[in-house]
Protein backbone atom coordinates (compact mmCIF):
# COMPACT_ATOMS: atom_id res chain seq x y z
CA UNK A 1 0.00 0.00 0.00
CA UNK A 2 2.89 2.55 1.19
CA UNK A 3 4.20 2.06 -2.50
CA UNK A 4 1.10 2.51 -4.32
CA UNK A 5 0.47 6.12 -2.23
CA UNK A 6 4.03 7.03 -2.80
CA UNK A 7 4.01 6.04 -6.62
CA UNK A 8 0.70 7.56 -7.48
CA UNK A 9 2.57 10.84 -5.43
CA UNK A 10 5.11 10.93 -8.03
CA UNK A 11 2.75 10.78 -11.32
CA UNK A 12 0.97 13.59 -9.31
CA UNK A 13 3.72 15.92 -9.47
CA UNK A 14 4.81 14.92 -12.18
CA UNK A 15 1.67 15.97 -13.88
CA UNK A 16 1.82 19.33 -11.77
CA UNK A 17 5.65 20.18 -12.90
CA UNK A 18 5.45 19.14 -16.53
CA UNK A 19 2.52 19.99 -18.38
CA UNK A 20 1.16 17.66 -21.37
CA UNK A 21 2.73 19.52 -24.05
CA UNK A 22 5.97 19.46 -22.81
CA UNK A 23 5.71 15.87 -21.86
CA UNK A 24 4.79 15.38 -25.82
CA UNK A 25 7.39 17.73 -26.80
CA UNK A 26 9.95 15.69 -25.08
CA UNK A 27 9.04 12.22 -25.75
CA UNK A 28 7.93 12.74 -29.63
CA UNK A 29 10.12 15.56 -31.44
CA UNK A 30 8.28 17.84 -33.72
CA UNK A 31 9.88 16.59 -37.15
CA UNK A 32 9.48 18.51 -40.36
CA UNK A 33 7.82 15.75 -41.84
CA UNK A 34 5.24 13.86 -39.51
CA UNK A 35 5.18 10.02 -39.94
CA UNK A 36 2.16 9.11 -41.94
CA UNK A 37 -0.31 6.53 -40.78
CA UNK A 38 0.92 4.12 -43.70
CA UNK A 39 5.19 4.79 -42.51
CA UNK A 40 6.46 2.14 -40.32
CA UNK A 41 9.51 4.62 -39.38
CA UNK A 42 9.75 8.35 -39.91
CA UNK A 43 10.94 9.19 -43.67
CA UNK A 44 14.37 10.84 -43.19
CA UNK A 45 17.61 11.53 -44.98
CA UNK A 46 18.63 7.88 -45.10
CA UNK A 47 15.74 6.53 -47.03
CA UNK A 48 16.57 9.97 -49.13
CA UNK A 49 19.64 8.55 -49.99
CA UNK A 50 19.02 5.33 -50.76
CA UNK A 51 16.39 6.26 -53.51
CA UNK A 52 18.68 8.76 -54.98
CA UNK A 53 21.48 5.74 -55.16
CA UNK A 54 18.75 3.14 -56.48
CA UNK A 55 18.22 6.02 -59.38
CA UNK A 56 21.35 6.20 -60.05
CA UNK A 57 22.06 2.69 -60.60
CA UNK A 58 18.44 2.40 -62.76
CA UNK A 59 20.00 5.20 -65.09
CA UNK A 60 22.71 3.62 -66.13
CA UNK A 61 21.04 0.65 -68.04
CA UNK A 62 19.90 2.68 -70.85
CA UNK A 63 21.54 3.61 -73.77
CA UNK A 64 20.03 7.52 -73.60
CA UNK A 65 19.41 7.69 -69.47
CA UNK A 66 21.30 10.55 -67.44
CA UNK A 67 23.98 10.11 -64.70
CA UNK A 68 23.43 10.99 -61.23
CA UNK A 69 26.94 12.35 -59.55
CA UNK A 70 27.95 11.82 -56.15
CA UNK A 71 28.60 14.41 -54.16
CA UNK A 72 27.69 16.98 -57.00
CA UNK A 73 28.21 20.14 -54.84
CA UNK A 74 32.05 19.67 -55.46
CA UNK A 75 31.65 19.34 -58.90
CA UNK A 76 32.00 22.27 -61.13
CA UNK A 77 32.60 21.22 -64.59
CA UNK A 78 29.51 22.22 -66.89
CA UNK A 79 29.38 18.25 -68.46
CA UNK A 80 29.95 14.03 -68.37
CA UNK A 81 30.67 11.92 -70.50
CA UNK A 82 29.07 8.60 -70.17
CA UNK A 83 30.93 5.67 -72.32
CA UNK A 84 28.16 2.86 -73.71
CA UNK A 85 30.62 -0.28 -74.33
CA UNK A 86 27.28 -1.97 -75.65
CA UNK A 87 26.04 0.33 -77.87
CA UNK A 88 29.06 2.44 -79.16
CA UNK A 89 28.12 5.72 -78.05
CA UNK A 90 29.23 8.49 -75.78
CA UNK A 91 26.95 10.70 -74.74
CA UNK A 92 27.57 14.58 -73.04
CA UNK A 93 25.91 15.15 -70.67
CA UNK A 94 24.87 18.17 -68.78
CA UNK A 95 23.14 18.79 -65.54
CA UNK A 96 19.05 19.50 -64.94
CA UNK A 97 18.93 19.50 -61.31
CA UNK A 98 21.62 19.35 -58.42
CA UNK A 99 23.32 16.28 -59.32
CA UNK A 100 21.36 14.83 -62.30
CA UNK A 101 23.41 14.95 -65.29
CA UNK A 102 20.41 13.94 -67.90
CA UNK A 103 20.00 16.44 -70.85
CA UNK A 104 21.57 15.49 -73.53
CA UNK A 105 24.13 17.59 -75.51
CA UNK A 106 26.04 15.80 -78.26
CA UNK A 107 26.24 11.85 -79.05
CA UNK A 108 29.01 10.25 -81.02
CA UNK A 109 29.50 7.13 -82.42
CA UNK A 110 32.56 5.38 -81.07
CA UNK A 111 35.11 2.35 -80.79
CA UNK A 112 35.78 1.49 -77.55
CA UNK A 113 38.49 -1.71 -76.82
CA UNK A 114 37.59 -5.39 -77.79
CA UNK A 115 37.35 -8.08 -75.74
CA UNK A 116 41.00 -9.11 -76.20
CA UNK A 117 41.80 -5.08 -74.94
CA UNK A 118 38.57 -3.77 -73.63
CA UNK A 119 38.12 -0.22 -72.38
CA UNK A 120 37.62 -0.70 -68.93
CA UNK A 121 34.59 0.06 -67.14
CA UNK A 122 34.47 2.47 -64.51
CA UNK A 123 34.32 6.02 -63.19
CA UNK A 124 36.87 8.10 -64.08
CA UNK A 125 38.02 11.84 -64.54
CA UNK A 126 39.89 13.64 -67.81
CA UNK A 127 43.95 14.10 -66.50
CA UNK A 128 45.11 17.10 -66.95
CA UNK A 129 47.91 15.96 -69.73
CA UNK A 130 48.51 18.59 -72.27
CA UNK A 131 46.74 18.51 -75.73
CA UNK A 132 47.98 18.81 -79.04
CA UNK A 133 46.26 18.17 -82.27
CA UNK A 134 48.47 15.57 -83.02
CA UNK A 135 50.22 12.85 -81.11
CA UNK A 136 52.45 9.78 -82.16
CA UNK A 137 51.45 6.40 -80.50
CA UNK A 138 55.07 4.42 -80.77
CA UNK A 139 53.79 0.94 -80.13
CA UNK A 140 51.68 0.86 -82.79
CA UNK A 141 53.72 3.79 -85.36
CA UNK A 142 50.26 5.41 -85.29
CA UNK A 143 49.21 8.83 -85.32
CA UNK A 144 46.07 10.24 -83.66
CA UNK A 145 44.41 13.67 -83.41
CA UNK A 146 43.05 15.59 -80.51
CA UNK A 147 44.16 13.04 -77.91
CA UNK A 148 42.17 13.61 -74.64
CA UNK A 149 43.74 11.37 -71.53
CA UNK A 150 41.34 9.98 -69.40
CA UNK A 151 44.01 7.60 -67.13
CA UNK A 152 46.54 5.53 -67.67
CA UNK A 153 47.54 4.48 -71.40
CA UNK A 154 43.63 5.06 -72.16
CA UNK A 155 42.47 7.98 -74.45
CA UNK A 156 39.75 9.98 -76.81
CA UNK A 157 41.36 10.72 -79.63
CA UNK A 158 41.03 10.11 -83.16
CA UNK A 159 40.58 7.87 -86.10
CA UNK A 160 43.96 6.40 -87.29
CA UNK A 161 46.80 7.99 -89.64
CA UNK A 162 49.95 6.41 -90.60
CA UNK A 163 51.65 10.15 -90.35
CA UNK A 164 50.77 13.58 -89.00
CA UNK A 165 48.25 14.38 -92.64
CA UNK A 166 44.95 14.33 -92.77
CA UNK A 167 45.27 12.51 -96.18
CA UNK A 168 46.80 9.30 -94.55
CA UNK A 169 43.54 8.30 -92.48
CA UNK A 170 42.67 4.61 -91.80
CA UNK A 171 40.13 3.81 -94.19
CA UNK A 172 39.52 0.51 -91.72
CA UNK A 173 39.34 2.61 -88.05
CA UNK A 174 36.33 4.62 -89.84
CA UNK A 175 34.60 1.70 -91.27
CA UNK A 176 34.81 -0.13 -87.55
CA UNK A 177 33.29 2.98 -86.25
CA UNK A 178 30.24 1.40 -84.03
CA UNK A 179 32.32 -1.84 -83.76
CA UNK A 180 34.29 -2.88 -80.56
CA UNK A 181 37.90 -2.39 -82.35
CA UNK A 182 40.56 -0.28 -80.91
CA UNK A 183 43.77 -1.31 -78.43
CA UNK A 184 41.29 0.04 -75.34
CA UNK A 185 41.03 4.21 -76.23
CA UNK A 186 37.62 5.68 -77.31
CA UNK A 187 38.02 6.23 -81.40
CA UNK A 188 36.08 8.85 -82.60
CA UNK A 189 35.13 11.07 -85.70
CA UNK A 190 37.79 13.85 -86.04
CA UNK A 191 34.88 16.88 -85.84
CA UNK A 192 33.68 14.74 -82.70
CA UNK A 193 36.82 14.23 -80.90
CA UNK A 194 37.86 17.97 -81.39
CA UNK A 195 34.57 18.97 -79.87
CA UNK A 196 35.60 17.33 -76.94
CA UNK A 197 39.18 18.91 -76.78
CA UNK A 198 37.92 22.11 -76.89
CA UNK A 199 34.90 21.81 -74.48
CA UNK A 200 35.77 19.09 -71.58
CA UNK A 201 38.26 20.30 -69.62
CA UNK A 202 40.63 18.01 -67.29
CA UNK A 203 38.37 16.87 -64.19
CA UNK A 204 35.40 16.27 -66.23
CA UNK A 205 33.98 12.85 -65.18
CA UNK A 206 33.53 10.05 -67.46
CA UNK A 207 31.16 7.07 -66.94
CA UNK A 208 32.50 4.27 -68.73
CA UNK A 209 29.66 0.88 -68.49
CA UNK A 210 27.41 -1.31 -70.35
CA UNK A 211 23.46 -0.34 -71.43
CA UNK A 212 21.16 -1.93 -72.68
CA UNK A 213 21.30 -2.83 -76.82
CA UNK A 214 19.94 -0.39 -78.73
CA UNK A 215 20.62 -0.69 -82.29
CA UNK A 216 18.64 2.10 -83.67
CA UNK A 217 20.75 4.38 -81.73
CA UNK A 218 24.07 2.76 -82.84
CA UNK A 219 22.80 2.96 -86.65
CA UNK A 220 21.59 6.67 -86.15
CA UNK A 221 25.13 7.63 -85.49
CA UNK A 222 27.07 5.84 -88.01
CA UNK A 223 28.87 7.73 -90.48
CA UNK A 224 27.99 7.38 -94.32
CA UNK A 225 30.11 4.51 -96.19
CA UNK A 226 33.48 5.34 -97.71
CA UNK A 227 33.22 5.54 -101.32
Amino acid sequence: MKKLIASLLVLTLVMVCFPASALAETFYPNYDEAPRAEDSVFTGKVEETEKVETEKVEQAKGATDGIYVENWYEYDMPYVIKVDRTNQVITILSESSSGYYDQIEHQFICSTGTKKDPTPKGEFELSDASRKEWRLFKTYNTYVRYAVHIQGNYFFHSLLYSKPDVKTLSRTSYRNLGKKASHGCIRMLDEDVKWMFENCMAGTKVYVMDCDKDSELNKSLLPPKLK
